[in-house]
């Protein structure tokens, strides 16, 4: 899709081309580069040029989108009514801008990060994504200011690649995350969400940069609004948002489709299903791939069932691992071996139903289920969730205590308010390029065309509006479902759970017990494949010849951190010494190392 680099120093300094180079990491990427007195921006497209690329204005007005940005038909339009060379949705940008200023800028939504230069004010504008599922980095001593939305490359163009933050990387090996705005950069950090940032120039002594939150994350109940008119607002917001990513402008369409129930409202939503695709990858037939199918025939869209080879996540670790900066584990790399074949569809347009666990069902809270009902409650506040954390006594422990402090500060730790509670959400889940399943978004995001429905203006206003204790058991968001899908697609039992759209709870209970017994028992065999969408990572470890030669490679200086960061008995000679729970130490390990052999060789 695309990245960008911003530079404000002084033109000498800066190291453009080499950016350039750094942030393709495919032979299908394109890059541009605008380079002024003032500033100079780089970048890469792997998407429709006519569609995405920047714009520059007679008046000198640059417009410039890295990512994807959600427009309605009527604002495509406007951008036709602007002529000269530049992409259609940087000259929609421009119109808008012409006309109602910033503001209308700051009111769109989008996995993506907008960048306006205007000469009149003599200002550079940077306007991050609201969700924070597109990154943006900065350094945070540079004169005037250096952006840019991969933190490697940042590090290499401003000399900053030996002042490594040890914590961050001790958090990565206990928990499979890092906290915002965090990186492996002591002098790195992420920028906010949602926020303007506003640069003078050219940057004089004294000047200033200013920033301000144009799109904050907090809880603005309706006290008036009941359940069901939640759900139906965000299933009104569900459509609007896939009608935006969708429009036949774009080109061809493809869903990553699984038998649950996320994916499955997406593709209901689509309108030009001519247009669209569902794809479900496999390792072996099973019920997942089942259901997906009949998903897809239900709605009337074609299906491509892609099968992975037992080498699927080896053969493309190290790939991942440098085109997400390794800030999530390779055990999450889904895409990029099956990129090659979006491409041999001709797909400009990949939709997935990504984060509606984080944002509509509660998964970022701690929650406990009632043992009889298995209905879930709110449970004590801890610093694990999801992710399960490494139980060892790292040197840098007492630090990393102080980082998760900092993400969700005591004040919000009692869960004694509705506040409270969304703070523990919205701290968890955003930037949500820093979900631990990151690779599962960022690869995509910069190979391919990835616009995610969720990063939606209309679907971040009603989630700010949901109370948590209609997100447990996802009884709001089932509401919404329910209205979504009707009709034969409702029929066919949710993958997750084994129940139709609209069963009763104690329905959805006796199959959901059934499924796990069986997965269970599943997961007992001797084999790669499961019933669920992923891959036994169990069995894949100690059994890939590929894992094993990465492992084996040496790495002076990722083993020498290692050392500093963990006990002796944590480095292990051989990827079968790392067995149950401390399969997925290794996966953090290798992850890692490889990101050592990627970006510190």
């Amino acid at each position: 899709m695309s990245d960008f680099l911003l530079d404000f120093r002084p033109a000498l300094v800066r190291k453009l081309g080499k950016s350039g180079d750094l942030l393709r990491f495919s032979e299908h990427c394109r890059g541009s580069t605008i380079e002024r007195p003032e500033f100079g921006l780089v970048l890469t497209l792997t998407g429709n040029e006519g569609l995405w690329e920047p714009y520059t204005s007679s008046e000198g007005v640059v417009i410039a989108i890295a990512g994807r940005l959600g427009l309605d038909e009527a604002q495509w339009r406007m951008g036709e009514t602007i002529s000269g060379p530049g992409g259609l949705a940087a000259k929609a940008l421009y119109a808008l801008y012409r006309r109602d200023g910033l503001s209308a800028l700051e009111n769109l939504g989008g996995n993506c990060v907008i960048l306006v230069f205007d000469p009149g004010t003599s200002n550079f504008h940077i306007l991050t994504d609201i969700t924070g599922a597109f990154p943006a980095y900065e350094l945070t001593f540079a004169p005037g200011g250096v952006y840019c939305s991969h933190p490697d490359v940042l590090a290499a163009i401003t000399d900053q690649e030996s002042a490594l933050d040890d914590v961050s990387m001790a958090e990565f090996l206990m928990t499979s995350t890092v906290t915002p705005p965090y990186t492996y950069y002591r002098n790195i950090r992420c920028m906010e969400t949602g926020t303007m940032t506003t640069v003078p120039l050219p940057m004089e002594p004294g000047a200033k940069i200013s920033r301000r939150q144009f799109f904050a994350m907090s809880f603005q109940p309706d006290h008036g609004a009941s359940e069901a008119e939640l759900a139906e607002e965000l299933a009104q917001a569900f459509r609007n948002s896939v009608r935006r990513r969708t429009l036949s402008r774009l080109g061809r369409t493809a869903v990553a489709l699984s038998g649950g129930l996320d994916s499955r409202a997406i593709l209901a939503c689509i309108e030009n299903k001519d247009q669209t695709f569902a794809f479900t990858c496999y390792n072996e037939a099973n019920r997942e791939l089942k259901i997906a199918e009949a998903i897809a025939g239900s709605i009337g869209v074609a299906f491509h069932p892609w099968q992975r080879d037992f080498e699927y996540y080896g053969r493309t670790a190290e790939l991942g691992v440098k085109i997400s900066a390794g800030m999530g584990t390779f055990a999450n790399n889904h895409f990029l071996g099956i990129i090659p074949n979006l491409r041999a569809e001709g797909v400009d347009n990949l939709l997935t139903g990504c984060y509606c666990d984080y944002l509509f069902k509660g998964l970022p809270l701690n929650r406990r289920s009632a043992p009889l009902t298995g209905r879930e409650q709110l449970a004590p506040f801890r610093h694990e969730f999801y992710f399960s954390h490494h139980s060892r006594q790292s040197p840098l422990a007492a630090q990393m205590r102080e980082r998760w402090q900092g993400r969700v500060p005591v004040e919000f730790q009692a869960q004694d308010s509705p506040s409270a509670v969304f703070q523990v959400e919205a701290r968890r889940t955003f930037p949500l390029c820093y979900e631990g399943d990151n690779q599962q978004r960022l690869v995509p995001q910069r190979m391919t065309g990835w616009n995610l429905p969720v990063a939606d203006r209309d679907i971040m206003t009603v989630y700010r509006r949901i109370p948590w204790h209609y997100k447990l058991n996802r009884s709001v968001f089932l509401k919404a479902i329910a209205q979504i899908c009707q009709g034969p697609v409702a029929r066919i039992p949710d993958a997750n759970t084994g129940a139709p759209i609209g069963a009763s709870s104690l329905v959805e209970f006796i199959s959901s017990n059934w499924l796990r017994l069986e997965r269970r028992m599943s997961r007992a065999k001797k084999s790669i494949a499961t019933e669920g969408s992923w891959p036994n990572w169990h069995y894949y470890v100690s059994h890939s010849t590929v894992l094993r030669d990465l492992w084996r490679r040496p790495n002076a200086q990722a083993e020498d951190s290692f050392r500093s960061l963990l006990s002796p008995s944590d480095i292990r000679r051989e990827t079968t010494d790392y067995q149950g729970e401390d399969t997925f130490l290794l996966v953090s390990l290798l992850t890692l190392k490889l990101w050592f052999d990627q970006w510190h060789q």
